[in-house]
């Protein structure tokens, strides 16, 4: 998994040549604490995938831009455009429908 923040957002994600799941997530929000290990699994399952995190704290223009609200907060990019958004924790199952619908 890929760390992106203000700066780097644009190439990470926006300009990848691969499908991005973008995680936005805080330090102190529980949830995305329990999120992570499930990111891993799906990352590790889904090497097409590429799975970006990013600190709404450390990274907050990037965050108002994609209108997070709520944490954690889980996009796919592929393109360069957003093709899904799922707010809460979510499972492996969920992350995979997101990516086939996508």
């Amino acid at each position: 998994m890929i760390e992106a923040n203000d700066q780097t957002f644009q190439s990470e994600v926006l300009e990848s040549d691969q499908p991005v799941l973008v995680d936005f997530s805080a330090a102190w929000c529980g949830p995305c604490k329990m999120q992570k290990p499930v990111l891993e699994k799906f990352s590790a399952a889904h090497p097409n995938v590429k799975v970006v995190m990013v600190d709404v704290d450390q990274s907050p223009r990037v965050a108002q831009q994609q209108g997070v609200q709520a944490m954690p907060t889980l996009m796919l990019f592929n393109g360069g455009e957003r093709k899904a958004v799922a707010q809460g924790l979510q499972n492996v199952s969920r992350l995979e429908r997101m990516v086939a619908e996508a």
